[in-house]
């Protein structure tokens, strides 16, 4: 009876990990630099605030589903079956998105408030591309963490043959 239910949320796991890492590297690789050739910084801005919003929209559900599937997977695995992988995969979303929120929301709140104090026309566009750089820079921590929990994952059902 178990071994259906720990195969079956393994590869919810691996499947809710691998989407969550991949619009994590999507933001990531692409999206911020296409935001840079945007004609004018309140275009810019506007665009990166809607950027994190659906971000943090998409990731946190994955993010959930991803633990709560290792951690079940963990849990109804016989003894001789419960590998420390499926704790550290779980795990590593979930530090991911605290580093997240540690790094790169004071990124976000600078931006912001480089928009509250100028108003929205009057916005440095070199203040606020750097801005965006660097919490692109940052992000990269994002990106390297959930792909380590994705390769890991990949690996650790592979050798489990579930």
């Amino acid at each position: 009876m178990c071994r259906p239910v720990v195969a079956a949320t393994k590869f919810i796991g691996v499947g809710s990990l691998g989407l969550l890492t991949g619009v994590s590297f999507g933001a990531s690789f692409a999206t911020i630099k296409s935001l840079l050739t945007l004609p004018s910084a309140p275009a810019a801005h506007r665009s990166f605030t809607h950027l994190t919003t659906t971000l943090s929209t998409l990731t946190t559900p994955l993010t959930y589903l991803t633990t709560v599937s290792f951690l079940t997977a963990y849990l109804f695995s016989p003894s001789y079956k419960r590998h420390p992988y499926l704790l550290i995969t779980a795990m590593l979303p979930v530090l991911s998105s605290g580093y997240a929120s540690i790094v790169l929301s004071p990124k976000t709140n600078r931006m912001e408030k480089l928009i509250e104090d100028n108003g929205e026309k009057g916005v440095n566009g070199e203040e606020l591309r750097d801005g965006m750089l660097d919490w692109e820079r940052a992000y990269w921590g994002v990106v390297a963490a959930r792909g380590l929990g994705f390769l890991m994952a990949v690996v650790g059902i592979w050798g489990d043959g579930a």
